[in-house]
């Protein structure tokens, strides 16, 4: 028999090839993610992408925060530098001024050894030897320069081992000096630390006394203020019914010969005006002194508050400069302790890694275990 090849039904190929596209298509929809239009929820990506960007706003400001607080602390330190590099050179012009008065080139010990001048100011050695000038020829003994030379070079090897002896000590005296005042600084610093607690606690204590006082002199102003505008009503209508009584009984209707003038008691008649009383000098004085000491004691109020003032600001920069040491001090040690724990955490990293290099995943997949995935959609 021949073989005979029968041709497919049409409606059946077109069958296939319709599934197939399907089948295609489906494995679009599901194996790309960029085209996927199922599982997604939209109102989680929404509050995902609100908290993204509330996160990047809040990062943002903690760097311009972050900023601010770096470019303070940089004016405080330049402020710093620019302190001790002016203490350094009034230091220095101070040694300068100190060595060119008493530490002068003429007023050391071995300055006669090291004048330039020295020959031109001695005489010559055979000035007091036997002879006068040296006799007729006027000839130098040629045994030796004068007539006590073994005696002067003792002196002076005497000399110098006086001086040798006198700096060692001056050396040692100088090491002690150096300890104890290393000693003196060492407390100094200790002492400081502790004062600069107690300034923290006195200025906590001193903010919640000056608080107290305000809202106590705030009260007490406005209790003072009540009473003084009752006293001003009191006095208005004193004056009102005293300008009534000084009408009716002026000289306006009396007709007094005296010097006071119709027009009231402050008033009087200049043709017979001869000066005032006793009784209204002595009133006038007593005024004046009353004014005088009113003057002084708003005065004296005025400094001691400001005293209050300026010694409140001195330790308020006091603290301010302790805390920035101590914020200083701890970010040091928490950088410390963060290095170490990176540390540990990079160590057991390691041995992880090696265990599950070695140990977990120590047979390798081959290409055909990662083929079997993803080759079909059902």
């Amino acid at each position: 028999m021949y073989k005979v090849d029968i041709p497919l039904d049409t409606k059946e190929a077109e069958v296939i090839a319709r599934r197939k596209s399907a089948e295609d298509a489906r494995k679009k929809r599901i194996f790309n993610p960029r085209h996927r239009m199922f599982a997604r929820d939209l109102e989680a990506l929404k509050i995902q992408i609100e908290e993204k960007r509330n996160r990047e706003q809040e990062e943002r400001e903690r760097t311009d925060v972050f900023a601010e607080d770096v470019k303070r602390r940089n004016e405080i330190a330049c402020d710093f530098q620019r302190r001790i590099k002016n203490d350094r050179m009034l230091w220095a012009k101070d040694i300068d001024l100190y060595r060119k008065m008493e530490q002068r080139y003429e007023d050391r010990r071995e300055f006669d050894l090291n004048d330039r001048n020295r020959m031109k100011k001695v005489l010559p050695n055979r000035l007091y030897d036997e002879d006068t000038r040296c006799g007729a020829a006027s000839l130098q003994r040629f045994d030796g320069e004068d007539s006590s030379t073994k005696e002067r070079i003792c002196a002076q090897t005497l000399q110098r081992r006086l001086w040798l002896d006198a700096q060692v000590n001056e050396k040692k005296l100088n090491e002690i000096d150096n300890r104890k005042a290393k000693e003196v600084y060492e407390q100094r610093l200790r002492e400081m630390d502790l004062r600069s607690s107690a300034l923290c606690h006195a200025e906590i204590e001193a903010r919640k006394a000056v608080r107290n006082e305000n809202y106590q002199y705030n009260l007490a102003l406005s209790v003072k203020n009540d009473k003084k505008r009752l006293q001003e009503k009191r006095a208005e209508e004193e004056a009102t019914m005293a300008h009534i009584v000084n009408m009716c009984n002026s000289e306006l209707l009396t007709e007094t010969q005296d010097s006071y003038s119709v027009g009231g008691p402050h008033r009087v008649c200049r043709e017979r005006y001869k000066g005032f009383s006793k009784d209204r000098l002595a009133m006038i004085r007593e005024d004046q002194l009353q004014q005088i000491m009113q003057k002084a004691d708003r005065a004296e109020v005025e400094r001691q508050r400001n005293e209050a003032w300026g010694l409140m600001k001195r330790r308020e920069e006091l603290a301010g400069l302790m805390n920035d040491l101590d914020i200083s001090k701890h970010r040091r040690n928490a950088r410390i302790e963060t290095e170490r724990t990176n540390q540990e955490l990079a160590r057991e990293q390691s041995l992880r890694q090696e265990y599950l290099n070695r140990i977990l995943y120590r047979d390798t997949p081959t290409a055909d275990f990662y083929e079997q995935f993803g080759t079909t959609t059902r």
